[in-house]
């Protein structure tokens, strides 16, 4: 569906007037042909569509929004080492905490390792709990259900970081804001700081980074989602697989965004 990025420069134009309004004209070409199957025209659609974004904002702002996300992100990961927000402090469940982690791959055996039966035989690891919730969100349960279920969490674990931004995921996506992550949150904030510590594990930041897409999502703030995906594939190009729906939505967006101002 992509085009190979490019520089940001490459997208901001010289001749602002005429090159606007010619792609203003492709732009318009292009939806009018609607045709799903030609691969051709979609990779052109998602250029001049960015081409028509990235001008509209100019690259003094783009560039502004990709700096606030990268210094958000300014942390290592680590994970040799299994942080107490997963093991509850206790070395002695490194094992079982691995195991679960590796299951996250396969449904099958995340349901083999049976999460519930789990957490209720360990109570000290809220991790156990966390992930009995995000099972029942893989397995698409009723979102109230599974909010239900957050809350209730909450109440056994209120200063658990990684329910907190579970739930922050999720209230976001049902259109609502979990009242965690915010623009200031974003902009003042840093991974780092959110988990007080300057390495954090790979599913921490991929908790966090759910919990900022969400939000950004609904509040469907292109320019900020822009720079998510952007950080992403900066810092992390090795897991550009974990960002592949995030960014199919964030270009989708950016057409949206061009039918309103193209």
């Amino acid at each position: 569906m992509y085009e190979e990025e490019l520089p940001i420069e490459e997208y901001i134009y010289s001749e602002a007037l005429k090159e606007r309004h010619e792609d203003s004209k492709r732009f318009k070409e292009l939806i009018a042909l609607n045709d799903a199957s030609d691969e051709d025209a979609a990779t052109e659609l998602l250029y001049v569509s960015k081409r028509l974004f990235y001008n509209y904002y100019g690259l003094d702002k783009v560039m502004d929004a990709r700096n606030t996300i990268l210094h958000f992100f300014d942390v290592d990961t680590d994970d040799d080492v299994i942080p107490a927000t997963m093991n509850g402090g206790i070395n002695e469940h490194d094992d079982l905490i691995e195991d679960v982690l590796n299951a996250l791959d396969d449904i099958d055996d995340l349901k083999k390792l049976n999460p519930k039966k789990l957490a209720n035989r360990y109570p000290e690891l809220s991790f156990l709990v966390l992930i009995k919730i995000v099972l029942m969100e893989i397995q698409e349960e009723a979102p109230k259900k599974i909010l239900r279920q957050l809350d209730e969490a909450l109440s056994i674990y209120p200063d658990d970081i990684l329910i907190r931004l579970e739930h922050e995921s999720v209230i976001n996506r049902e259109g609502k804001n979990g009242g965690l992550v915010s623009d200031d949150f974003i902009k003042n904030t840093t991974a780092s700081g959110v988990f007080k510590r300057k390495a954090i594990h790979s599913f921490e930041l991929m908790s966090l980074h759910t919990a900022l897409f969400e939000y950004l999502a609904g509040k469907k703030d292109i320019l900020m989602l822009d720079a998510l995906m952007f950080a992403s594939q900066t810092l992390y190009p090795e897991w550009e697989d974990a960002w592949s729906d995030k960014e199919v939505y964030s270009e989708i967006l950016k057409v949206e965004f061009c039918k309103l101002n193209a």
